[in-house]
């Protein structure tokens, strides 16, 4: 009896002894990624202290000089705010959610760091450019400039040519102004270029990035990717400029109106003018005009319709694909009939031959997935179970730290989370 109530209370003591361990709150380390700050998880990690046992760390960091000297920014600031110690800054269930270059800050950190100094037992990469961000090689060679270039004199040619009575320098520089500071040439850009040093860190094939992926670690991970609806890119500069991904894509139809209606009134005038040309030759003069102008309007147009697979080629989504098909051909005979092929010194003879089904194979090109910046290739983690790769639905590369912003009746990146944190008992990530 008495050796059954000492096993009793050895085993009481050791279940109080584990609620205790496992109330304890988890250290984790909301990190952001270039061009952000403190506030930019400030969404997810306030719902989450409040749902979960979590001892979070939020602050910015100065990514403006590389992955690496991000990644010692990452480390002391968890050193200051725990402490360098096993209960503290090295807690093996320390964990790490990085956004965008901040998920490379989280794996540079584990590769920099020695067994029994690791800042973190696990870490979750979202819409991070684990293999390079392809959007940074189109910086660097001068692809970015030369789109926003050519988008600018598309977008300027319209109003030119309606506003003629206006000097051009007026108008060239107020069409700029207007259109183009609000299409490719906007905030967003400028800060996914980042500094020199930072952009070629990012790249794809740079040597820090390379470094990152030939580390063979063995922390648990999860990677987070998004999938942006079309059109990616117009949603990514509405969130970035309006805190909504659909405000600028309502400014985008409307201008693309504004430029079909006078390409169609252009026209129209080219065609009344023509007739009247007949009584009165003069009114051909006026219809030079009308066809210029349409003209004119009918490139910012078409670059309107086309900037999707503009930015697609920019960040490195587009891929060509063979696709096969069926065409009804005529196929002459081989040679003349009554002279042997062997002998026949001759080309086909088209008079004579059938029809036949040939089947032809030609390329086409098809958008990989992306989140209106990086595509899916990079932001999915290779070499972890297909069970630690989570996707968030219509989310772009901004909206994906608040999904609310646009008034969504589902928090995508909440449910992932939530599917994160409620992992089996015993996993890394569960988080009571």
């Amino acid at each position: 009896m008495k050796k059954t109530i000492q096993k009793i209370a050895l085993l009481i003591t050791f279940t109080f002894s584990m609620l205790n361990v496992t109330a304890q709150d988890r250290n984790v380390a909301w990190v952001h990624g270039l061009d952000g700050n403190a506030s930019s998880w400030q969404h997810y990690n306030q719902i989450f202290d409040n749902e979960r046992n979590l001892n979070s760390l939020r602050t910015t960091y100065n990514t403006e000089n590389g992955i690496t000297n991000s990644a010692n920014q990452v480390i002391n600031s968890m050193n200051t705010r725990y402490g360098n110690n096993t209960n503290g800054a090295n807690n093996p269930q320390n964990l790490g959610i990085g956004h965008s270059m901040g998920g490379l800050m989280l794996r540079d950190t584990d590769r920099i760091t020695a067994n029994g100094t690791k800042k973190f037992g696990g870490y979750i990469t979202v819409t991070s450019p684990n293999y390079g961000a392809p959007i940074s090689n189109s910086l660097i060679d001068g692809s970015v400039e030369n789109a926003a270039e050519n988008a600018c004199n598309k977008l300027v040619d319209g109003p030119a040519a309606q506003l003629f009575s206006l000097p051009w320098g007026i108008v060239s520089n107020l069409a700029t102004n207007v259109l183009c500071d609000k299409f490719i040439d906007n905030d967003l850009v400028q800060g996914l270029q980042g500094s020199p040093i930072t952009n070629n860190d990012l790249r794809v094939g740079s040597p820090t990035i390379n470094a990152i992926n030939n580390y063979d670690t063995n922390l648990p991970r999860i990677s987070i990717w998004a999938e942006e609806n079309s059109p990616v890119h117009w949603r990514m500069i509405s969130s970035n400029l309006y805190g909504n991904d659909t405000k600028f894509v309502n400014t985008v139809n409307t201008a693309r109106g504004v430029y079909n209606g006078f390409y169609i009134y252009n026209t129209s005038l080219a065609v009344v003018t023509g007739v009247f040309g007949f009584w009165n030759p003069f009114a051909w003069g006026l219809t030079a005009t009308y066809i210029y102008r349409a003209t004119q309007w009918k490139k910012g147009r078409n670059w309107i319709d086309d900037s999707e697979n503009i930015w697609s080629s920019l960040i490195k989504t587009t891929r060509s694909e063979p696709q096969t098909y069926w065409v009804n051909t005529w196929i002459p005979c081989p040679y003349p009939p009554g002279i042997e092929q062997r002998t026949a010194n001759r080309p086909p003879d088209e008079d004579c031959g059938e029809w036949k089904w040939v089947q032809r194979t030609r390329y086409i090109s098809v958008n990989y997935p992306s989140d209106g910046l990086l595509p899916q290739y990079t932001q999915e983690l290779q070499g972890i179970p297909f069970g630690n790769r989570y996707k968030v639905e219509g989310a772009n590369h901004i909206e994906v730290r608040n999904m609310t912003t646009d008034g969504n009746v589902v928090d995508e990146t909440y449910e992932e989370f939530i599917k994160i944190f409620n992992r089996i008992p015993g996993d890394f990530f569960r988080t009571n």
